[in-house]
């Protein structure tokens, strides 16, 4: 019995550990600059504004972490609204070809089932080659339909093979691949074409013994933990995804491969399209991918299989493929213009998109449902601008950096309403965070956006959440945390002047209040970084005062209110640790602060 509870709780573990996500953070916490993402943000919500598309979710993996992940606009228009989330999940459209199809065939490569340079008929009896004109045939091998230099046609007519095989009938799709007529002769020419693809997924299914979903579960999906990655989704990942396009009786696709081919011919699991999947976990892969095969204990591909896989082979250098990825072809647009030369990636026609530069570390996931409700979207240019604004975010660390707290802070406050003109906004740290303000004031339009720790530049650094709103009023305490940083007087006030001035250049029509500091109580001997710092708290409040009266705002004295009688010391009843407040002190500070509402 202990053998079986030991063997279930380590099952157990193995399970965490596989579905363990990528760790998220600020990107300030690798190096990037949040301020110059924002211009990816812009350049989403315009194309939404255009109905380009109803909506988006961008992930950046950066030094194998989740670096960015945002939600914009809705993942349904039709028949009603639903809002966009980062967890949808969507139509991946011929990013399956990358993320499913060719690596599961490198998995079989590695393992010695086939080699780049097989022909492929050996593996689909009846496969043709390229016949020239004096009867000389070329054999279509393997390396061919994984870099799209086959010569086969782009695609096939759906109505045509279902009235000669009907639908779903993979084993008539294959039947007309491999005999239909190809278009040039292998590796003379590049030709993107999805029944390469297909082509592979026969092959792949030969040589494991496994339809193509099953395999890419149990060898792909399943190890890296992508819960909500498969064909044909069912259950809460089905409940996730985002439609496609309408069909002629009202409904819309979802859950269902909008591809005709996947669709029709191969019944949603085909080489050429089916999977669906979100960012998170079209992340876990890039991490992988970007980690040389393995994430987070789990490994899917050797260091050298994945370099093959991104590498250009030297006799189809010119075309730009590698077997499975895009690098430099004509359809390689979504790498943008400022990533690396080995940068890798794959688009799909429903609006995804992945790029992968291993120089940086970086992977870029865009993913949209163009085609939603019809098909008239259009993201080309859109990925292009959206990886140009990434790349521009690498290595470009802000001036100030700030601790993990504040970055999880704002990244909350990014996804609550924005701020409007109705609004009453509460800025400062923890002093700020820590109160109910409409609750203590009986205002309901009260926006409390303080946090725990926060400094003077701290604001400063996020009044782009705040100010595009022109919010009705701004009630400001800050500089506690600067003086215990040691901060002199002259340059906590120099601070908050230089606040001030944006607040009021930004959003002019704003009333702004600058409320006093608090006194302090270092008998609780709780902040040591606040020894010997009670007497600059009442220079630093006149100097405050002085600052409010030259910028033209109200200045609100609470300091009186809270000190003992004839020192500059904090009442103790008012305090559980010498800096923060009671709920008594918070009640002074509610019913001082009413009038100015």
């Amino acid at each position: 019995m202990k053998t079986k509870i030991l063997f279930l709780l380590c099952m157990l573990f193995a399970l965490q550990t596989v579905a363990q996500p990528l760790p998220q953070v600020a990107p300030e916490e690798v190096g990037m600059d949040s301020r110059r993402l924002a211009y990816a943000d812009e350049v989403i919500l315009d194309a939404i504004a255009k109905k380009e598309i109803p909506g988006a979710v961008l992930a950046v993996v950066h030094q194998n972490k989740l670096a960015y992940l945002k939600a914009y606009g809705n993942k349904q228009v039709y028949p009603s609204i639903e809002p966009m989330e980062v967890n949808t999940v969507f139509d991946m459209a011929s990013v399956s070809k990358s993320m499913s199809t060719a690596v599961a065939a490198v998995i079989l490569l590695e393992r010695g089932k086939f080699r780049l340079q097989d022909r492929v008929k050996d593996y689909i009896p009846g496969f043709e080659g390229w016949t020239d004109e004096d009867g000389r045939t070329t054999d279509i091998r393997m390396v061919d339909i994984m870099t799209h230099t086959s010569g086969l046609p782009p695609y096939a007519n759906v109505d045509s093979l279902q009235a000669k095989y009907g639908a779903p009938n993979p084993d008539g799709l294959i039947e007309h691949i491999a005999t239909c007529k190809r278009d040039f002769k292998p590796r003379t020419g590049f030709q993107y074409s999805c029944l390469n693809y297909i082509t592979l997924q026969r092959v792949i299914e030969t040589l494991s013994g496994q339809n193509l979903r099953d395999f890419a579960k149990e060898n792909i999906f399943d190890v890296l933990g992508m819960n909500h990655t498969d064909y044909q989704p069912k259950g809460e990942t089905l409940a996730l995804t985002a439609p496609t396009e309408k069909q002629k009786d009202g409904s819309v696709l979802k859950g269902v491969v909008h591809d005709p081919l996947a669709r029709i011919m191969n019944g949603g699991i085909s080489g050429n399209a089916g999977i669906f999947s979100n960012a998170t976990d079209v992340a876990l892969l890039a991490a992988a991918l970007l980690n040389n095969g393995e994430y987070n204990g789990k490994r899917i591909l050797s260091p050298m299989g994945v370099r093959m896989m991104r590498t250009v082979p030297n006799n189809v250098a010119q075309f730009g493929r590698t077997p499975g990825w895009d690098v430099c072809s004509p359809y390689a647009s979504n790498n943008g213009d400022l990533f690396g030369p080995n940068t890798y990636g794959h688009t799909g026609y429903t609006g995804t998109s992945l790029i992968i530069d291993p120089d940086n570390g970086t992977a870029v996931i865009l993913l949209t449902n163009r085609v939603h409700p019809e098909d008239a979207g259009g993201v080309v240019r859109l990925r292009s601008i959206v990886a140009n604004a990434v790349a521009a975010a690498i290595d470009c660390p802000p001036a100030r950096l700030y601790f993990p707290r504040y970055y999880t802070k704002v990244a909350e406050f990014a996804a609550q309403p924005s701020i409007t003109d109705k609004d009453i906004v509460f800025l400062g740290n923890s002093l700020t965070e820590n109160a109910n303000w409409s609750e203590l004031t009986g205002k309901k339009k009260i926006v409390n956006r303080g946090i725990i720790g926060d400094e003077i530049m701290g604001i400063y650094d996020r009044l782009d959440q705040i100010l595009p709103g022109k919010p009705k009023k701004i009630f400001l305490m800050s500089g506690t945390n600067d003086v215990s940083h040691d901060l002199s007087t002259d340059e906590i006030v120099s601070r908050m002047a230089l606040l001030i001035d944006r607040i009021q250049q930004e959003s002019p029509k704003t009333k702004l209040y600058l409320q006093s500091l608090l006194p302090i109580n270092e008998s609780f001997g709780r902040y040591k970084k606040m020894t010997g710092k009670t007497d600059q708290i009442p220079a630093i409040n006149a100097c405050l005062k002085q600052l409010a009266e030259e910028k033209n705002i109200d200045f609100i004295d609470l300091f009186p209110l809270f000190v003992q009688p004839r020192t500059n010391i904090m009442r103790k009843e008012l305090t559980n640790d010498g800096l923060h407040l009671k709920s008594e002190g918070y009640e002074i500070w509610g019913k001082a602060i009413k009038k100015y509402l």
